[in-house]
């Protein structure tokens, strides 16, 4: 398969970019300096850098407490070794340093993307072989060879060699791993997620101790936590 951007994709993309950045900024003045929120915010939630550590944070919620790890910059995969961002730094772990890193972590992202954009290579963007990857739909429904491939591919999977391994991104609330264990089969012996979300709620009773009743709503959002990836 060859890239083939739309046309006026770039344009529209970078309409988008400005639309979000005119979004985020309304809030960035909304809120940032806005005394009500502050009062609300600051101080409250708090967590140090020892303590994230200890629970295994990761993401934008360890940044928030000064430690300056992303798996972007700390192990780089794909191309971010070749583009130019930077890590935004909390200083207190508290609900305000986790809501002003994300502003500032947006504007990093929209860096990443029109750096991405400009640096697209013409080429192929998957595999063209059917023993690894499905065919095109047409194919599949109108070929008995793309047919077999999809069933082939679908039912027994690809063999991989005995093994293990544990790959990791950078997702939006930090470290996403998934471990696998292989038997040489054509399915995973063994699979584990490892969501970013599950030890930053483990920390939520320690975060809130306390605390008043109604700082648990500011510190609940601002840990952003995902029902379905911590349901393990």
């Amino acid at each position: 398969m060859e890239r083939d951007l739309p046309d006026g994709f770039t344009g529209r993309l970078t309409e988008s970019l400005r639309r979000v950045a005119g979004l985020r900024d309304e809030i960035d003045k909304l809120l940032t300096r806005n005394r009500i929120f502050m009062d609300r915010v600051k101080g409250t939630g708090v967590i140090n850098a020892e303590d994230a550590v200890d629970y295994g944070f990761t993401g934008p919620c360890l940044r928030a407490c000064g430690v300056p790890y992303d798996v972007r910059k700390a192990h780089p995969y794909l191309v971010y070794d070749q583009l130019d961002f930077e890590i935004p730094l909390g200083t207190h772990g508290d609900n305000y340093d986790r809501y002003a890193l994300r502003i500032e972590e947006m504007k990093q992202s929209a860096r990443i993307i029109e750096q991405v954009i400009e640096r697209i290579p013409v080429g192929p963007v998957i595999l063209d072989d059917w023993r690894y990857v499905l065919p095109p739909k047409p194919e599949v429904y109108n070929t008995i060879e793309g047919t077999i491939a999809h069933f082939k591919l679908v039912m027994e999977g690809v063999p991989v060699p005995k093994g293990e391994v544990y790959a990791y991104t950078e997702a939006a609330n930090g470290e996403l791993g998934w471990y696998i264990v292989s038997n040489g089969s054509g399915r995973p012996y063994k699979m584990h997620c490892r969501a970013p979300g599950l030890p930053i709620l483990s920390a939520l009773p320690h975060i809130i101790e306390g605390e008043m009743l109604a700082d648990l709503i500011p510190t609940f959002d601002s840990i952003n936590m995902i029902g379905g990836e911590v349901e393990q």
